[in-house]
């Protein structure tokens, strides 16, 4: 029997205010959800702030981070006042190193809460270093996986980028469909290169959420962020933009208030 049964499949919620308002019913448990964007509209921030929320409630969470260092994203957790001490003990947060390869690390000086990926260009191996700390720490209808971001794996790829996707695939019906673990993956928008592939990536995954500069706004050379659920199967979703701002304690609701227009003399 397969854990992916209609009445199997349960629904939480982001533990984001301003997200959960578009998402009323909260997200199935066996979606694989695409995090779009252009470069600073806070893809990382949402990334890490759902991290955050799912291990306050208890639940573990695998980070496969490309475009950071472990350190680097403790950091950004803790910059928001997210302490993740208490949860690498409790061997609830575990990252999945695909980026100090770089760096040619001490492997002798690697935490118990890092899997270091020598070669994240070897698919198989990253994907079976995926799949056992997944069982390691028993992701099953709990948890979530993070991958930060299928951008960057697509550039360690550059010669074959198709493969990228159809290791999404696996993942989603490894992950997401079979064992009931929502991944987030977090994607820079806007890359003539790979444009094809988001097509194709766009149409696989069960989500995506869009993020932005508001573009009217923008022409005046303000800089204010939105998003909005495009897609997300299984639940009813407002897709309407929504504006945000990053705070001390991260993604809060921004409220504009726009001027109304001028009336021209013939209107008066």
């Amino acid at each position: 029997m397969t854990a992916n049964r209609t009445e199997e499949v349960g629904f939480f919620k982001s533990g984001i205010k301003a997200m959960d308002l578009s998402l009323p019913e909260g997200i199935p448990r066996n979606s694989f959800v695409l995090v779009s964007g252009e470069g600073g509209t806070g893809k990382s921030v949402l990334i890490t702030q759902l991290i955050y929320e799912r291990l306050k409630a208890g639940e573990p969470c695998v980070l496969v981070c490309l475009d950071d260092s472990p350190l680097g994203i403790m950091q950004q957790l803790t910059s928001f006042g997210w302490f993740p001490e208490p949860y690498l003990k409790k061997n609830l947060l575990h990252f999945i190193d695909c980026y100090s390869f770089r760096m040619n690390p001490d492997e002798s000086s690697i935490p118990d809460y890092v899997t270091y990926v020598k070669s994240p260009t070897d698919l198989d191996s990253l994907q079976a270093k995926i799949i056992d700390v997944v069982d390691k720490l028993g992701l099953r209808n709990r948890g979530a996986i993070f991958i930060d971001s299928i951008t960057e794996l697509w550039f360690l790829n550059l010669k074959e980028p198709y493969a990228t996707v159809e290791y999404v695939k696996t993942w989603r019906a490894e992950f997401s469909k079979e064992r009931l673990v929502p991944v987030f993956c977090s994607h820079h928008y806007g890359m003539k290169v790979f444009e094809i592939y988001e097509e194709l990536l766009e149409y696989i995954v069960d989500g995506i959420v869009d993020l932005r500069y508001e573009p009217n706004l923008m022409k005046v050379g303000l800089l204010v962020k939105q998003f909005r659920i495009r897609k997300m199967k299984g639940v009813h979703h407002d897709s309407n933009w929504v504006a945000f701002t990053i705070t001390g304690e991260g993604i809060d609701l921004l409220k504009i208030k726009m001027k109304p227009p001028e009336k021209t003399e013939s209107e008066e």
